[in-house]
């Protein structure tokens, strides 16, 4: 099967979405189930034939193993599959890109999808097939459009090069998210430049989300699909964007308690996790079993904004050690003197539109210690995909991105502060980082390296170019192979991998990896290891070569 489909050098060769509900009888026609299929020049047997064939290999094997499938091997291609209900993703790549990346991907384009336009059964049945392909089209290219190849594998988020900018600019940045937060209604925020971040207070998942329409936007320099607020000029716009409950109460969480939060749930990139291991969901990547369904209370400044009518308003508590378990924050809130369970609708009647039928039900505990009342959300499905609102401030090539209640948007005295209270810095921002010359791409050193922070998703490498020479392709696919071990083997700590004309030293902690390589380094032996093979000395140079990075591997 695989021989009837041309070779493609990119990193995407096939992405296609299948609907297996349109094709119940032997005499439905398999085109009749494709919603989706890219390249879109391909013939319509063509794309029956693998869409049949990956649909049904993939259905029967999770039968018999009564386990969601998640990746599926061919000859030339592996595919990353995704499943739910009655909906069948896939994600074709060579075999080269490790497993995990390749299923990071297809999550990051169905999560995408979701965020923007909310159920994918109810965006079928209320738009055509040729807006939604459009807009899926629109997210796989967004994707797959990394600065290098080394960021589509570690699936890290473009940044700006701190070394060129002054610490004080990213603190003027990181205050004035701050200060936007003084209003209860507005959830977090990030700062971007260019289509690269400069500050954020959100998640790598959901700061790569809202990055999409505005990289978009960036590139085509004229907003789409953005509501231009009538009190403001054209430069403050707004859309709509749903948010998962797990996402929504983790942005409501206090700082203290999201550190302990993220280190417990699979928001966290959970790389030493096998992608077998997490269930398929139309609206997270995440293993939904596994996500807790304890929240915590919005910690939140006083603010003259009115609350909606549909939700009780937070007060501010002294704050607690986070518990060592999520079962022991459950047994803990029901053990407290003082609470109780009730129920309550959230967002009235606008979950019940955008969810269809889905139960958009909470329950809220209320803790009356000391005299005061603590609600606490707790959500039934984490399935549930909450309306939001995403806030955009635009000063030329700087965008304010803040995730907003949906009536945040009614009330113009909190919109007019926020609008206001930012403005003068976010132009002096934006003067200040335009002034900066971009850097100036460097020239090939003796060495080759690359750094990932796996909480905040960035990645720090000297290798500036997509398309670079044989050294730096080597070095790309032995990172590559590294992370996938790393990645498939918990107790992996470091590693060197090497051929007859290089080699590549790999390490990584808790909370990083790092890949490191010497050109031009003369090589005692490419065969049977000894003691005097210049490969060891890697790792001591390393360690000394990376410290003007700022990377610390002692």
């Amino acid at each position: 099967m695989a021989e009837l489909f041309p070779h493609d050098s990119g990193v995407c060769h096939f992405f296609f979405l299948y609907d297996g509900s349109k094709v119940k009888g032997e005499g439905d026609p398999t085109s009749k189930g494709i919603c989706y299929f890219y390249p879109e020049e391909t013939s319509t047997d063509n794309q029956e034939l693998l869409c049949g064939q990956l649909a049904g290999v993939g259905r029967c094997i999770s039968e018999i193993s009564s386990s969601p499938v998640r990746v599926l091997r061919l000859r030339r291609h592996k595919f990353a599959i995704h499943t739910r209900d009655d909906f069948f993703w896939a994600l074709g790549c060579s075999p080269e890109t490790p497993t995990t990346s390749v299923c990071q991907l297809l999550d990051k384009i169905i999560n995408l999808f979701c965020f923007y336009n909310g159920s994918v059964r109810q965006s079928y049945q209320l738009q055509s097939r040729e807006t939604l392909a459009n807009r899926w089209s629109r997210y796989l290219l967004h994707v797959l459009a990394g600065p290098s190849e080394l960021h589509l594998v570690f699936s890290s988020l473009p940044t700006i090069d701190s070394t060129n900018v002054d610490p004080l600019l990213l603190l003027k940045a990181a205050l004035i998210l701050q200060s936007c937060q003084r209003c209860p209604l507005v959830l977090a925020g990030c700062i971007l430049f260019r289509g690269r971040v400069v500050s954020t207070q959100m998640s790598p998942a959901l700061t790569m989300k809202v990055m999409v329409h505005e990289s978009e936007n960036f590139k085509a320099q004229s907003p789409k699909g953005l509501s231009t607020l009538r009190f403001f000029d054209d430069a403050v716009s707004s859309k709509s964007v749903f948010l998962t409950a797990f996402e929504l109460q983790y942005l409501q969480s206090a700082p203290v308690e999201r550190e302990w939060w993220s280190q417990t749930t699979p928001l966290r990139h959970n790389l030493s996790r096998t992608p077998s291991d997490s269930t398929s969901s139309e609206s997270a990547s995440s293993n939904p079993s596994s996500t807790p369904k304890a929240s915590f209370s919005s910690h939140r400044s006083t603010h003259p904004c009115p609350p909606s009518p549909n939700r009780t308003p937070s007060h501010r508590t002294d704050h607690k050690p986070p518990p060592t378990s999520n079962d022991d924050l459950l047994n803990r809130n029901s053990a407290e003197p003082g609470r109780s369970n009730s129920t309550s609708s959230m967002e009235g009647k606008n979950l019940d539109t955008n969810q269809g039928g889905t139960d958009s039900r909470h329950e809220e505990l209320q803790d009356n210690t000391q005299g005061k009342d603590k609600t606490v959300p707790v959500y039934a499905d984490d399935n549930l995909l909450i309306p939001m609102t995403l806030y955009l401030h635009r000063v030329k090539g700087l965008v304010l991105t803040l995730l907003v209640e949906p009536h945040f948007l009614c009330d113009q005295a909190a919109m007019e502060e926020v609008y206001h209270s930012c403005l003068a810095s976010l132009n002096g921002l934006e003067a200040h980082l335009r002034s900066i010359p971009p850097g100036n791409p460097s020239a090939a050193g003796p060495y080759a390296f690359a750094h990932y922070d796996r909480e905040q998703s960035t990645l720090t490498t000297n290798l500036s170019t997509r398309a670079g020479g044989p050294p730096e392709r080597s070095f790309v696919r032995a990172a590559s192979l590294l992370h996938s071990h790393f990645c498939n083997t918990e107790t992996l700590q470091e590693a060197i991998i090497r051929n007859a004309s290089a080699a590549v030293y790999g390490v990584r902690s808790v909370a990083q990896e790092t890949y490191f390589t010497q050109h031009g380094a003369a090589l005692r032996n490419s065969g049977v290891p000894n003691h005097q093979d210049s490969a060891f000395s890697l790792p001591a140079k390393a360690r000394h070569r990376l410290l003007k990075h700022g990377v610390n591997l002692l």
